[in-house]
Protein backbone atom coordinates (compact mmCIF):
# COMPACT_ATOMS: atom_id res chain seq x y z
CA UNK A 1 0.00 0.00 0.00
CA UNK A 2 1.33 3.69 -1.31
CA UNK A 3 2.27 5.78 2.14
CA UNK A 4 0.40 9.06 2.02
CA UNK A 5 2.83 12.12 1.25
CA UNK A 6 4.12 14.26 4.07
CA UNK A 7 3.35 17.68 4.98
CA UNK A 8 6.55 18.96 3.23
CA UNK A 9 6.40 16.72 0.31
CA UNK A 10 3.05 18.34 -0.21
CA UNK A 11 4.15 22.17 0.41
CA UNK A 12 6.83 21.57 -1.71
CA UNK A 13 4.91 19.55 -4.89
CA UNK A 14 2.32 23.23 -4.46
CA UNK A 15 5.18 25.70 -4.91
CA UNK A 16 6.57 23.74 -7.86
CA UNK A 17 2.90 23.47 -8.83
CA UNK A 18 2.65 27.29 -8.79
CA UNK A 19 6.09 28.23 -10.41
CA UNK A 20 5.94 25.80 -13.10
CA UNK A 21 2.17 27.46 -13.74
CA UNK A 22 3.83 30.82 -13.64
CA UNK A 23 6.41 30.11 -15.99
CA UNK A 24 3.48 28.82 -18.24
CA UNK A 25 1.36 31.83 -17.75
CA UNK A 26 4.49 34.13 -18.55
CA UNK A 27 4.84 31.85 -21.94
CA UNK A 28 8.84 32.90 -22.03
CA UNK A 29 9.52 29.44 -22.64
CA UNK A 30 10.90 29.90 -26.06
CA UNK A 31 9.97 25.89 -26.99
CA UNK A 32 8.81 25.47 -30.63
CA UNK A 33 5.31 23.97 -30.49
CA UNK A 34 4.51 24.51 -26.73
CA UNK A 35 1.03 25.61 -26.33
CA UNK A 36 1.03 26.71 -23.03
CA UNK A 37 -1.95 29.14 -22.92
CA UNK A 38 -3.93 25.43 -23.21
CA UNK A 39 -2.12 23.72 -20.97
CA UNK A 40 -2.95 23.08 -17.06
CA UNK A 41 -1.09 21.38 -14.46
CA UNK A 42 -3.64 18.79 -12.84
CA UNK A 43 -1.45 17.55 -9.82
CA UNK A 44 2.32 17.79 -8.75
CA UNK A 45 3.71 15.06 -6.98
CA UNK A 46 7.11 14.67 -4.93
CA UNK A 47 8.96 11.61 -4.38
CA UNK A 48 9.16 10.40 -0.53
CA UNK A 49 13.72 11.35 -1.01
CA UNK A 50 12.87 14.68 -3.38
CA UNK A 51 14.70 12.86 -5.94
CA UNK A 52 12.32 13.15 -8.38
CA UNK A 53 8.69 14.83 -8.97
CA UNK A 54 5.92 13.79 -11.34
CA UNK A 55 3.68 16.36 -13.09
CA UNK A 56 0.92 15.51 -14.01
CA UNK A 57 -0.70 17.53 -17.21
CA UNK A 58 -3.47 18.10 -19.19
CA UNK A 59 -4.67 20.17 -22.68
CA UNK A 60 -7.41 22.23 -23.55
CA UNK A 61 -8.64 21.10 -26.64
CA UNK A 62 -7.69 21.28 -30.12
CA UNK A 63 -4.19 20.60 -28.42
CA UNK A 64 -3.11 17.15 -27.84
CA UNK A 65 -1.94 16.19 -24.18
CA UNK A 66 0.11 13.51 -25.13
CA UNK A 67 2.09 15.47 -27.57
CA UNK A 68 2.74 18.57 -25.18
CA UNK A 69 3.51 16.31 -22.57
CA UNK A 70 6.40 14.29 -25.12
CA UNK A 71 7.40 18.07 -25.09
CA UNK A 72 7.51 19.02 -22.25
CA UNK A 73 9.82 16.16 -21.54
CA UNK A 74 12.43 16.66 -24.03
CA UNK A 75 12.77 19.83 -22.28
CA UNK A 76 12.96 19.12 -18.78
CA UNK A 77 16.13 20.27 -17.82
CA UNK A 78 14.90 24.24 -17.98
CA UNK A 79 12.19 23.34 -15.41
CA UNK A 80 14.52 21.59 -13.09
CA UNK A 81 16.97 24.43 -13.38
CA UNK A 82 14.28 26.65 -12.36
CA UNK A 83 13.27 24.65 -9.75
CA UNK A 84 16.34 24.68 -8.50
CA UNK A 85 16.81 28.79 -8.42
CA UNK A 86 13.34 29.28 -7.10
CA UNK A 87 12.65 26.56 -4.50
CA UNK A 88 15.18 25.92 -1.49
CA UNK A 89 15.87 21.77 -1.59
CA UNK A 90 18.72 20.59 -0.71
CA UNK A 91 18.36 18.09 -4.01
CA UNK A 92 16.83 19.75 -7.08
CA UNK A 93 14.69 16.81 -8.19
CA UNK A 94 14.25 15.51 -11.56
CA UNK A 95 10.77 16.71 -13.14
CA UNK A 96 8.59 14.34 -15.10
CA UNK A 97 5.82 15.11 -17.03
CA UNK A 98 2.65 12.70 -17.03
CA UNK A 99 -0.60 12.98 -19.32
CA UNK A 100 -3.66 13.24 -16.62
CA UNK A 101 -5.79 10.21 -17.92
CA UNK A 102 -8.03 10.71 -14.93
CA UNK A 103 -10.43 12.42 -17.01
CA UNK A 104 -10.84 9.95 -19.47
CA UNK A 105 -11.34 7.06 -16.65
CA UNK A 106 -14.40 9.22 -14.94
CA UNK A 107 -15.84 9.03 -18.24
CA UNK A 108 -15.84 6.26 -19.31
CA UNK A 109 -16.94 4.60 -15.40
CA UNK A 110 -19.63 6.95 -15.51
CA UNK A 111 -20.78 5.60 -19.09
CA UNK A 112 -20.30 2.01 -17.63
CA UNK A 113 -23.00 2.98 -14.76
CA UNK A 114 -25.22 4.38 -17.22
CA UNK A 115 -25.28 1.94 -19.53
CA UNK A 116 -29.14 0.53 -19.72
CA UNK A 117 -27.74 -3.34 -18.69
CA UNK A 118 -26.39 -1.54 -15.69
CA UNK A 119 -29.45 0.29 -14.83
CA UNK A 120 -31.35 -2.93 -15.05
CA UNK A 121 -29.20 -4.62 -12.71
CA UNK A 122 -29.14 -1.55 -10.37
CA UNK A 123 -33.15 -1.39 -10.32
CA UNK A 124 -33.55 -5.63 -9.95
CA UNK A 125 -31.91 -4.54 -6.38
CA UNK A 126 -33.99 -1.09 -5.31
CA UNK A 127 -36.93 -3.22 -4.89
Amino acid sequence: MKKAPSQRQLRVAEEIRKLLAQMLIENNLFIKGLKAPYLMITEVQVAPDFGYTDIYMRAMPPVNTDEQVALLNEHKGIFRKKIGQNIRLRITPEVRFFSDTRFEQDAHIEAILNSPRVKADLDKYKK
